[in-house]
């Protein structure tokens, strides 16, 4: 960060939270410096500024160092008003369109999973969910995505951050069985919601990936009433969901 010595101190300590943001765990102290290149009384000066205005917060243990639901919501409204918004809302439809359900895009915040664009079918039976909607992790399509293709660390202390409530009587309230269900979902690529957030009503999302291909930054999902969607029918819609899912990241970059 050194590199470019005359940019605004407001400027460097924005490129912490880049490099924060980068990681895919909680850094420490010690790892932060020589991500950072920075000397420990400036870190720790700046990860104090940042801490003060709710940009990040220290984990239980004292040491390690995240993203703060203020930074979060902050890139996610930045995300909805880029310019590539409108576009991915004509995907959006044309997914919406093709397939005669509605869907959504949709970000992680904490242990929600927020509705961060929607469009509705236009068929008379349909659940209606608004544009900024917020739903468990747990028991959601694009939730479970989430949790199974994050690092382990992160994924236990969001699980923890659950309380694993039941929705449902198709919720995954015991840890070993959601551990198990994650574990298919990382295999197959795609996650279910099985009437698991409310009941008559399923769901199927696949990832939206960075420019690496290796980090799930959001996931594009179909929704509908269990009589027009269920398992049985599903995998009829995956191609369609992750051709669609191609053209959502390329509105990212």
């Amino acid at each position: 960060m050194d590199d470019i010595p005359d940019a605004p101190p407001a400027m460097k300590v924005f490129g912490l939270l880049e490099i924060m943001a980068a990681m895919d765990h909680a850094p420490t102290l010690a790892e932060l410096t020589d991500a950072a290149d920075l000397p420990k009384p400036t870190l720790h000066r700046w990860l104090t500024m940042l801490e003060n205005a709710e940009l990040i917060h220290r984990l239980p243990d004292g040491r390690r160092y995240e993203l703060a639901s203020r930074a979060t919501s902050l890139a996610f409204s930045i995300l909805a008003n880029s310019p590539g918004s409108a576009r991915r809302h004509q995907i959006l439809e044309r997914v919406a369109r093709e397939l005669g359900e509605s869907c959504n895009f949709t970000v992680l915040e904490g242990s929600q999973v927020v509705y961060l664009d929607r469009v509705e079918a236009s068929l008379p039976l349909r659940v209606a969910f608004q544009k900024g909607s917020h739903v468990p992790a747990h028991c959601s399509a694009s939730g479970k995505l989430f949790l199974a293709l994050m690092p382990p660390g992160k994924r236990d202390r969001l699980i923890e951050a659950t309380g694993l409530i039941a929705y449902t009587p198709n919720t995954f309230t015991d840890r070993t069985r959601l551990e198990a269900e994650l574990g298919e979902v990382r295999k197959a690529g795609f996650a279910l919601d099985d009437e698991e957030f409310l009941s008559g009503l399923f769901c199927i999302a696949v990832p939206v990936l960075d420019v690496t291909r290796k980090q799930c930054v959001a996931a594009l999902a179909l929704q509908a009433p269990i009589l027009r969607l269920s398992r049985a029918n599903a995998m009829e819609r995956l191609p369609t969901l992750q051709a669609a899912a191609e053209a959502l990241a390329s509105t990212l970059t």
